[in-house]
């Protein structure tokens, strides 16, 4: 079976890099993903954080999609606590408009960054956590113009032919519970580890309410990847993603992408070792031979035939033969 393949793109910066360089590389990644038959590509929104250089998915989605033709674009994901349900509904609706049916509202519930930057973003006032869901509803009141919380307020442009797809992304069975609930798509992270996994993607499947915001579910699962012409040097280069996994994992900010040889002297006879090696052996590392056959388990697994890709490599040759491999694996 075809899959539909994504790429999850976090813009990842390298040691002595540059986020400029990260984000130019985010662009030209897309506009090859475009030409190679991808089906989406969607950015990640982080604060304050060395490793990753995009801090606006929505400005990120609106150049490439400006820059490409054909492949489906957006955020994965707005990080809504941060803002306004009504300014979220505006430029989503700008985007679905300009770019009728490519355009891919992904949110999400995290904070997107530590604690200093979630503060800034709310102007130094405390976050209020329990509201995330209350806002999902609003946001979606505000694309199909239906009477909210201020009788009528329009969130321009009106009217529109098309709405853009949503997707709640999660990792656990409340996030699926309520997407299924307000019938938009889940976006599940396995990539994450650890996480509930297939019961939370048959608890949005089973509970999918088809009288909401779209007449059919739509799951989405995210995974990490690492592709070579031999399994040593797929694995030597998924060190540098694994390690940053390891110290998100600690609540830490992740460090720009290290070198392979630096993370070993790191990591080999440290207490993190252990844990390492088991985000390590969670990501998917195989020979442009075997990833096919790897994918396809992953979807019959989950049930879904939508995979989204997450690679982060030291070396950006290296994450766009990982992402080359992959979608000539799938023709």
């Amino acid at each position: 079976m075809k899959l539909r393949l994504g790429i999850l793109d976090q813009s990842p910066t390298i040691e002595r890099g540059s986020s400029l360089q990260a984000l130019k590389n985010s662009i030209d990644l897309a506009l090859f993903a475009d030409e190679a038959g991808f089906h989406s590509v969607i950015y990640s929104e982080h604060h304050g954080v060395e490793a990753y250089g995009s801090s606006s998915p929505e400005i990120l989605s609106a150049v490439t999609l400006s820059k490409t033709q054909r492949i489906k674009v957006g955020t994965g994901g707005i990080m809504m606590k941060n803002y306004s349900a009504y300014k979220i509904a505006e430029w989503a609706k700008i985007l679905g408009s300009l770019y009728p049916e490519r355009f891919i509202l992904g949110l999400g519930k995290a904070p997107g960054g530590l604690k200093d930057a979630v503060s800034a973003l709310n102007n130094h006032r405390p976050v209020i956590l329990s509201s995330q869901e209350a806002k999902l509803e609003e946001i979606i009141q505000y694309i199909k113009e239906e009477k909210g919380m201020y009788d009528g307020l329009i969130a321009q442009p009106a009217n529109l032919d098309y709405l853009p797809d949503i997707l709640w992304l999660g990792s656990g069975i409340q996030s699926a519970k309520e997407a299924a609930k307000h019938g938009v798509g889940y976006s599940y992270a396995d990539f994450m580890g650890g996480g509930p996994g297939k019961e939370s993607t048959e608890t949005y499947l089973n509970e999918f309410n088809k009288n909401q915001y779209a007449p059919v579910p739509s799951l989405q699962i995210a995974v990490a990847a690492s592709v070579a012409n031999d399994l040593k040097t797929a694995r030597y280069n998924a060190y540098g993603m694994a390690y940053q996994f390891l110290q998100a994992r600690h609540i830490q900010a992740p460090q720009a992408l290290l070198p392979t040889e630096i993370i070993e002297q790191k990591i080999f006879g440290s207490e993190d070792e252990e844990d390492f090696f088991k985000i390590l052996d969670h990501i998917i590392i195989e020979t442009p031979d075997t990833i096919a056959g790897r994918l396809q388990e992953k979807s019959e697994e989950y049930r879904t035939d939508e995979l989204l890709i997450l690679c982060n490599m030291y070396q950006e040759t290296d994450r766009i033969n990982t992402y080359k491999s992959i979608i000539l694996a799938n023709q």
